[in-house]
């Protein structure tokens, strides 16, 4: 190592030893600390919200996106190899339908199962898709501009925060200067130095922050994104569900007369389709749980009460008349 390196290395511990210096005797209020202007602030504020605010918008993110993360160790050593990378409802279908054979297709329960089954893979197959595409759209986007124009502001800001303690250091040994003239000139032309770079470093990261607030359109089109890519998976699984409710409305049930009503209510007669048109929660054990937008099969003859019809989901219960609309009544 030559002596201008033993040098340099003096040099660099010597300002490590000044800026801790001043930092702790401006935390202990012996120390005057050099103040940026409001507008420089409130960009210090702005900078510092997007940044806080997108990291945890991210991590709650990547916990919805990722809700299983002991998968990647169940894929090591508890997972078929043919069977890893599956979602949890990819892995329901299977079992669903393994199940669904060995009872037998041609039983109702066994062929059930095997359609329960077959959607629920349909299910989480669009699951996978919606998160690559989540994390194509916005995810990663977003965590690029973290990586990148956030990241470079950060590290400009730490660099103004050591450019101000040298300064306010060089201020405060000018202030308490009883040496030579020689020596009280140097101390003046370091603080000169000190106040040039200080000023540059300033100027340089209040640019850089000026541009954080142009980059929220993007982070804007960015979130669009995401709410498409989301409706269209929610979309396509209310469809595979609908159909697959479509599909088991008609099976047999041992429960249909002492599922959820009494026994004495009368079965199904004229069966007529109903389009729910508001949602509806059970008021009791009788009732069915609907949503609006459901395609339900209604008993037309069953108008035992003067407010409500026997409606059939997987069982029986009461679908209050004004919450349906039959669909023939155009």
């Amino acid at each position: 190592m030559d002596m201008e390196n033993v040098k340099q290395i003096f040099r660099d511990a010597g300002t490590a030893i000044s800026r801790a210096v001043q930092f702790t005797e401006e935390k202990l209020g012996k120390a005057e600390k050099t103040e940026q202007d409001p507008n420089f602030e409130q960009l210090v504020t702005f900078c510092d919200n997007t940044k806080q605010n997108t990291e945890t918008i991210l991590k709650n993110m990547e916990f919805i996106l990722n809700s299983n993360p002991g998968m990647r160790v169940e894929n090591l050593f508890f997972l078929d190899k043919k069977k890893s990378g599956l979602s949890s409802s990819e892995h329901l279908g299977i079992a669903m339908t393994e199940a669904g054979n060995d009872f037998g297709p041609d039983t109702a329960y066994g062929s059930a199962l095997i359609k329960v089954g077959n959607i629920q893979q349909t299910l989480g197959l669009n699951q996978r898709e919606f998160i690559k595409s989540a994390n194509d759209c916005f995810v990663n986007p977003m965590n690029k501009y973290l990586e990148t124009d956030m990241k470079t502001v950060v590290k400009e800001r730490s660099l103004l925060e050591k450019r101000r303690l040298d300064l306010d250091a060089c201020k405060t040994r000018v202030r308490k200067t009883r040496m030579l003239a020689t020596t009280k000139v140097k101390a003046e032309h370091d603080l000169k130095v000190a106040q040039e770079e200080y000023n540059r470093q300033a100027e340089i990261t209040k640019l850089l922050m000026e541009g954080v607030p142009s980059a929220h359109p993007q982070h804007l089109q960015h979130l669009l994104d995401f709410v498409d890519t989301q409706a269209a998976f929610y979309l396509k699984c209310h469809e595979s569900l609908m159909s697959l409710q479509s599909d088991l409305s008609g099976f047999p049930s041992d429960q249909d007369n002492i599922a959820t009503l009494s026994p004495d209510t009368p079965a199904l007669g004229r069966i007529q389709q109903a389009k729910v048109i508001t949602s509806q929660e059970p008021r009791d054990a009788h009732d069915l749980r609907l949503s609006a937008g459901e395609i339900i099969s209604i008993d037309v003859n069953s108008d035992i009460g003067s407010n409500y019809f026997i409606g059939k989901k997987i069982q029986k219960g009461k679908v209050y008349k004004s919450n349906v609309r039959l669909l023939n009544q155009g």
